[in-house]
């Protein structure tokens, strides 16, 4: 079998030598591209004995076929070194103006990532600043419509409809007291802030408070009472509602047998 590098060393010293390949391989982007392609070959090559047989078979017939041109290529060696020339000139000509090419493959990834930060940043920056200015407007206007309402209600009615808020809860947590047996928990619920201090938030706390707390109270009440009810008392309770709906109707046709007599 052909060893690729045996053979890319032949090839070279039986062909005219072009400077401007060795310089172009030597970029760092360039030579890492080289290197994970020849990594892969040798992996693919490797992978089964018959394409290791068909690439190394390939291999051998660039080989002849470089080493019959060979001949013809030293004729025009003169030829190939001035466009060689040219070729080194232009790339030189690149590395002046683009000196990153020089550099390795992690800095230019480097470099390029800054200059997308540096150029990205900007909008960035506007659209915290948008958004926290929104954020503080909003922020504003909540608390100036809070200022205006506990203006409206430090008034004498809205200091009346305070004090009725309050009476009223005082009155409804009577009645759960008296009907409905504490939940569990209940007394963990913080207390409403003063309505000296924010009178709206002190009206919102005690109504939400006061609605939690005849909910949870309600539906673990009724509960409580469908866990101990039994099958006899549901026939019985139905029994109860049909005799009522007949009598109903009973009612119904002779209210209706008085009025035909009536008439």
């Amino acid at each position: 079998m052909a060893n690729p590098k045996t053979d890319g060393t032949t090839s070279q010293e039986a062909g005219p030598h072009l400077e401007v390949i060795n310089r172009v391989k030597s970029i760092p982007v360039i030579n890492s591209a080289l290197e994970k392609t020849e990594s892969t070959y040798s992996y693919i090559k490797d992978s089964h004995h018959l394409i290791n047989w068909a690439l190394s078979h390939a291999e051998a017939t660039v080989h002849a076929t470089v080493s019959a041109t060979a001949p013809l290529a030293k004729r025009f060696e003169g030829q190939i070194s001035k466009v060689d020339q040219k070729l080194c000139e232009g790339l030189d000509i690149v590395e002046d103006k683009i000196p990153i090419v020089t550099k390795p493959p992690q800095q230019i990834y480097d470099a390029a990532k800054a200059v997308m930060s540096s150029s990205l940043h900007p909008t960035i920056e506007k659209l915290h600043s948008a958004k926290e200015s929104a954020t503080h407007q909003a922020t504003t206007l909540k608390e100036i419509s809070i200022a205006k309402a506990n203006e409206l209600l430090s008034t004498q009615y809205g200091s009346m409809a305070v004090t009725g808020v309050d009476n009223t809860s005082v009155l409804i947590n009577g009645l759960l007291d008296r009907y409905f047996p504490a939940v569990d928990g209940e007394k963990n619920t913080p207390v409403p802030v003063s309505a000296d201090e924010n009178k709206v938030l002190h009206a919102v706390q005690t109504i939400g408070q006061l609605s939690t707390k005849t909910a949870n109270r309600v539906y673990h009440s009724i509960a409580a009472q469908l866990r101990t009810i039994k099958k006899e008392d549901v026939a019985s309770y139905m029994t109860c509602v049909i005799s009522i709906l007949h009598l109903t109707q009973f009612l119904s046709l002779t209210d209706k047998h008085q009025e035909e007599k009536q008439k």
